[in-house]
């Protein structure tokens, strides 16, 4: 077997990197300290700097007292005054926009319906904001988001009434499957039925994956958000009961051959009403587009 001169190698091996330098940030009395001490000429900045513990070096005393002066001459103020010792905010660009700004843009978006599903890019692009500095996208939803909003689906379901609750209680009550006891089975047995729930459908629309500005809490107009079934609909539940063919049900038997015809002739002729008012609709909404 071959001998290998290599030096084994440590994998995954975290080493502590060695700083070259000391981090050592002043707090706000020691920058003071700092400041008049070398502003007053009461020792030098190599002493001042030795003073802390642990100790900094002479140029960063040197670096503050420079960026103080600066400051102070900029805003016009003292020396002396507070509010140069205190700790800036971090580095980076300061506030684009500010509070009346960020307000307007919310009041721009919740103007109306069209406004509040627009998408955050299609807005900029449109122009909606040109009265404001110009923003990215991600400046534009992190104010929303800071403000409480969020892209949600407009629509929703409408609750039950008090009175469809009630009924829907005593339908229950007077088919529980618990008898005498809780889990007993020996009341109603809802294996011989089965249900279907049936909702209204409109064609040509698909409001789930639509999505507007708005807060959780917030009352909405029938412009913004709106039930998904609309007024002259209602949704069903259906119950469909076999009781071993003994009713009330009604049990489906084979179709005829007539009645295969009659069902397609109505199918025909509903197929080509429905598409007659469709193509009627279509023009209606492109002639308002038009104006």
């Amino acid at each position: 077997m071959p001998i290998s001169r290599r030096k084994p190698y440590q994998y995954k091996v975290h080493k502590s990197r060695t700083k070259k330098t000391k981090i050592r940030e002043l707090c706000a009395v020691e920058r003071a300290f700092a400041v008049g001490a070398s502003v007053f000429g009461i020792s030098t900045n190599k002493d001042i700097a030795e003073c802390f513990d642990p100790p900094v070096d002479k140029f960063t005393i040197a670096k503050l007292v420079k960026r103080i002066r600066e400051r102070a001459d900029q805003e016009g103020i003292s020396i002396t005054d507070p509010s140069l010792y205190e700790t800036l905010p971090g580095r980076g660009r300061p506030e684009l926009l500010d509070d009346a700004q960020k307000k307007r843009i919310i009041e721009i978006v919740t103007q109306d319906r069209t406004h509040r599903e627009k998408e955050p890019l299609q807005a900029i692009q449109d122009g909606d904001f040109d009265e404001l500095p110009p923003m990215s996208v991600s400046t534009f939803e992190n104010v929303m988001y800071e403000a409480g909003y969020a892209r949600r689906k407009p629509g929703w379901k409408p609750p039950l009434t008090e009175d469809e609750m009630q009924d829907r209680y005593a339908w229950a009550v007077a088919h529980n499957p618990d008898k005498y006891k809780e889990g007993d089975g020996l009341g109603f047995n809802f294996r011989s039925c089965v249900y279907t729930d049936e909702t209204p459908a409109q064609i040509g629309e698909q409001r789930g994956m639509q999505r507007a500005w708005f807060r959780p809490e917030e009352k909405y107009d029938v412009y913004v958000k709106h039930d998904r079934v609309q007024k002259y609909c209602k949704l069903q539940f259906y119950g469909a009961f076999t009781y071993n063919h003994k009713g009330p049900c009604h049990i489906y038997g084979h179709e005829t051959e007539e009645e295969k015809a009659a069902a397609k002739v109505a199918l025909n002729q509903e197929n080509a009403e429905r598409r007659e008012h469709v193509e009627k609709q279509l023009n209606y909404a492109c002639a308002a587009l038009q104006e």
